[in-house]
């Protein structure tokens, strides 16, 4: 019988930003931390029961040191249980983050397996399922084969980053994440990033957001999502703001 689960996704922090061909500087790295330090606040206000990251907690493998156990000390310090992929702009390159910390040893979940892999949490009731991305590329897909639900007992929850498709056929975008994919996998909630905006993708019998992004991109406020999930009724998702740092 499964159990009520709260969960809290967000994706695309971006942290040690270079964006728009800027140079690096102090103040934009203080930027973006605060707003990670905005956007845990506001997860936090939310009392989940686990965090989704679904990808580029980083906007490069050219992150520092500091500023990369700056992020898994506050990560590690949360009341939740957190569990994370590599995204496009921290990708599993051959000098990547994930390559050079030992995210582990820090507390944290990381599926970087380039086949995938099921985490089990049992003290929660679920399976989150998640692939690495090494090369963002069209031939990339993180949802190819992705398996079914692993026992029954479990929510099936997943975790992708990249582009969604929603016709079928062959896309020209990199890391396509198709909706026929989406639908086949029957994950009871599957949580996306790359696309910064807060937006329902559902297929099928799988419940599939795009969370946003911590930070106001256009019009497009800064947003992470509340997920409800309880037996025998409807997936609830909730787009939360994050207030936004100066």
């Amino acid at each position: 019988m499964h159990r009520s689960l709260r969960l809290a996704h967000c994706s695309d922090i971006h942290l040690d930003s270079d964006y728009f061909g800027g140079d690096w500087n102090r103040q934009r790295r203080d930027r973006d931390r605060a707003q990670f330090d905005a956007l845990l606040d506001a997860i936090c206000d939310e009392q989940p029961d686990l965090m989704l990251l679904a990808g580029d907690l980083f906007d490069h493998n050219r992150a520092s040191e500091e500023t990369v156990e700056w992020a898994c000390a506050r990560l590690a310090e949360l009341p939740f249980t957190v569990v994370m992929i590599p995204g496009n702009h921290d990708c599993l390159a051959e000098d990547a983050v994930y390559h050079r910390h030992d995210f582990v040893g820090a507390g944290l979940h990381l599926l970087h397996e380039m086949d995938g892999r099921h985490l089990v949490l049992e003290e929660l009731g679920v399976s989150v399922w998640g692939r690495g991305l090494v090369d963002h590329h069209p031939g990339h897909r993180p949802l190819a084969d992705a398996p079914g639900r692993l026992r029954e007992d479990l929510w099936h929850l997943g975790l992708a980053h990249g582009v969604h498709v929603p016709e079928d056929g062959e896309s020209r975008n990199s890391s396509p994440i198709h909706a026929h994919e989406i639908a086949a996998a029957g994950f009871d909630y599957l949580a996306l990033g790359h696309i910064h905006a807060a937006r329902d993708v559902s297929a099928g019998a799988s419940t599939a957001w795009y969370c946003g992004a911590p930070h106001p991109i256009l019009d497009e406020p800064g947003s992470f999502l509340r997920v409800d999930l309880a037996p025998g009724t409807p997936v609830t998702v909730s787009v939360r703001p994050v207030p936004p740092v100066r």
